[in-house]
C-alpha cells in the first residue's frame, strides 16, 4: 500500500466511523447488556437500532483493495458496515439464553474497534508530518495506479507462468488501448509486491476506464451464474428426482457464460463508438482483450484503481474534460464493482453453508 493510500485511510475511518460515534454506540450497547448479566433487568433495543442504523449507513466501496485488506489485518472489516448487523444478530439469536457469553462478544467487537481507532490515528499522526494527502506522485497527472493481482489460478508460480500471464496482459492492453486509438505502451509498469504477485501500472485514465468498465460486466454475469449455481445447489440438497430442472439450470448457466463476453464485447463496441465495418480489426483486438480479462478474473486475478485526487495547481489536466470524465467515470466504476463483489461474497458465503 502506497503511504498517501494508507494515510487517506486513516482519515477516511476518522470521518466515516469516528465522526458517526461507532465506537461510543457499541460501547453503549455493551453497557446496556452488561448491566443484564448483572441482574439489572435492562432492555437494550434502543441501542441495539441506533447501532444497527449507524452500520446500515457505512460501506467500504470507495476503499481500494489494499485497503480493506488492512481494515482486515486490524479485524474491523465485518464490524463497521451492514455486515456487521448480521452478526451481531446471530450472536443474539445463538445466546439468547446465555445474555453473559453475548455480551461478552459484542465487548470484544467493541474493544477492536477501539485498538482500530488507537492505532489508524497513530499512524495518521505520524504520516501527517512527513506526507500530506496530495503529495506528488511518480503517477503522470493524465493516468491512474492500476494494481494486477496474480492469485489463486492467475498466480506466477515459475517463468513459464510469468510468460505466459505476460502475453495475456499485453493482449488485454492491446485491444483495450487499440480499441481508443492508445498503444499498449500506455500500460506502464512501475513496480510489483511480493507475496502473491501485484504489478502497479501507471495507466492513462481513459484506458482505466475501460478496463473497469469491463470488469463491472463481466461481475454482473459473474454474479448471476453464481445465483443459477446456488439454485442448482439447492435443488440438489432437496434430492429431487426430476433432473430435468437441475440439466435445465446448468445449461442456462452455461448459455449466460457464453453470452456474457458477447454482451460485453457489443456495449464496449457501442461505448467507444466504434465502427465494425471499417475498424473490425480493432473489434477483433478487443474481443480478445475482453476474453482474456474474463478469463483471467474468472481464475481469481484481480484488478484495483487508486483514484486520483484533484489537483487544482495542474490545470493542464484537470480542465480536460476527457480526463475529468474519465476519472469521475471510473470512481463510479469502482463504486459498482465494489458492491456487487460484496454480492458475490454473500451469496457464495451462503452457497457454501
Amino acid at each position: 500500500m502506497q503511504i498517501t493510500e494508507l494515510l487517506k485511510l486513516t482519515v477516511w475511518f476518522e470521518e466515516n466511523i469516528v465522526a458517526n460515534g461507532i465506537p461510543q454506540k457499541y460501547q453503549a450497547l455493551f453497557n446496556r447488556m452488561q448491566q443484564n448479566v448483572n441482574n439489572q433487568k435492562q432492555p437494550f433495543e434502543n441501542e441495539l437500532n441506533t447501532l444497527f442504523n449507524a452500520l446500515e449507513e457505512i460501506n467500504l466501496n470507495s476503499l481500494t483493495l489494499e485497503q480493506v485488506k488492512f481494515l482486515s489485518e486490524l479485524e474491523v472489516e465485518d464490524l463497521i458496515t451492514v455486515n456487521a448487523v448480521e452478526k451481531i444478530k446471530n450472536i443474539l439469536h445463538d445466546f439468547n439464553l446465555d445474555i453473559a457469553t453475548a455480551t461478552k462478544k459484542i465487548q470484544e467487537f467493541s474493544q477492536k474497534i477501539n485498538t482500530a481507532q488507537t492505532r489508524l490515528k497513530g499512524i495518521r499522526t505520524v504520516l501527517e508530518k512527513s506526507f500530506s494527502i496530495d503529495e506528488e506522485s511518480e503517477i503522470p497527472a493524465d493516468s491512474v495506479l492500476m494494481r494486477v493481482y496474480f492469485q489463486d489460478g492467475s498466480a506466477i508460480k515459475d517463468i513459464k507462468d510469468l510468460k505466459r500471464i505476460s502475453a495475456t496482459w499485453y493482449d488485454i492492453g492491446r485491444g483495450i488501448s487499440m480499441a481508443q486509438n492508445r498503444s499498449p505502451e500506455d500500460f506502464k509498469v512501475i513496480g510489483a509486491e511480493k507475496g502473491s504477485l501485484i504489478i502497479e501500472m501507471a495507466v492513462y485514465a481513459g484506458l482505466t476506464t475501460s478496463v473497469s468498465t469491463i470488469l463491472l460486466a463481466s461481475l454482473k454475469v459473474a454474479e448471476r451464474v453464481i445465483e443459477l449455481l446456488k439454485k442448482v445447489e439447492e435443488l440438489k440438497g432437496l434430492k429431487l428426482k426430476n433432473k430435468k430442472i437441475e440439466k435445465d439450470l446448468l445449461k442456462e448457466v452455461e448459455e449466460e457464460k457464453a453470452n456474457g463476453i458477447k454482451s460485453i464485447l457489443d456495449f464496449t463496441i457501442e461505448r467507444l463508438g466504434l465502427n465494425s465495418e471499417q475498424e473490425g480489426d480493432k473489434i477483433i483486438a478487443l474481443e480478445k482483450s475482453i476474453t482474456k480479462l474474463v478469463d483471467f478474473t474468472e481464475k481469481g486475478g484481480a484488478v484495483d484503481f487508486i483514484q486520483p485526487e484533484e489537483d487544482e495547481n495542474d490545470e493542464e489536466n484537470w480542465n480536460n474534460n476527457e480526463i475529468r470524465e474519465a476519472i469521475s467515470k471510473l470512481g463510479e466504476n469502482v463504486q459498482e464493482i465494489r458492491s456487487i463483489e460484496n454480492k458475490i461474497k454473500i451469496i457464495e458465503g451462503k452457497k457454501e453453508e
